[in-house]
């Protein structure tokens, strides 16, 4: 049994997320059982708090699992115990209310992303997807970001493509294996 890393891309909302945990459980167990164990996140999402979440539990039962928080420049994840706390503290006390950030084995910097601007997300989640086995998605081809005013006075207004779709496109060039939770494809 050879290991495997799984990486997690979707929308930032996630609609039935008891539907959408129990398909995830079930699908990582798989995976799990055929030797993944180590799991990528990203950020800013609904569906990467959910992945997070079900791994965290699956490790109760296979404590061998890594999770591994891939950061573009201006997000941040924590290591250890210690420093979570001392942020969640030092945090808590400007914003003056209580903040909580999930625990990761390990942070890592997407490389990619450094020079990226306002697309780092999108060069992240590439960096991810080059270096997993296999795409775990909650991609609606349906879903289009709000429509967003133009940078210029020659375009009244624009839609913008999904990150996530993107995201998926690349994977599929990249003919990485695909779960996508949405639509229960692979």
């Amino acid at each position: 049994m050879s290991e495997k890393t799984v990486c997690f891309i979707g929308h930032r909302t996630v609609v039935n997320a008891e539907q959408v945990r129990t398909k995830l459980f079930d699908i990582l167990s798989t995976l799990i059982s055929n030797g993944a164990d180590t799991f990528l996140f990203g950020s800013r999402s609904d569906f990467d708090t959910l992945c997070w979440e079900v791994v965290t539990e699956l490790q109760k039962e296979y404590p061998q699992l890594k999770r591994i928080s891939y950061n573009a420049p201006h997000e941040a994840a924590f290591t250890s115990k210690e420093e979570r706390e001392d942020f969640e503290k030092f945090f808590s006390q400007m914003v003056k209310h209580e903040v909580h950030y999930a625990d990761y084995e390990e942070a890592v910097r997407s490389e990619k992303s450094l020079n990226a601007n306002k697309n780092a997300y999108i060069m992240r989640n590439q960096e991810m997807i080059d270096t997993s086995d296999v795409c775990v998605f909650y991609y609606n081809k349906d879903y289009k970001p709000p429509k967003r005013n133009a940078p210029n006075k020659f375009l009244p207004n624009y839609q913008p493509k999904s990150g996530t779709a993107i995201a998926y496109a690349y994977a599929v060039q990249k003919k990485k294996q695909i779960y996508n939770i949405f639509t229960e494809e692979t």
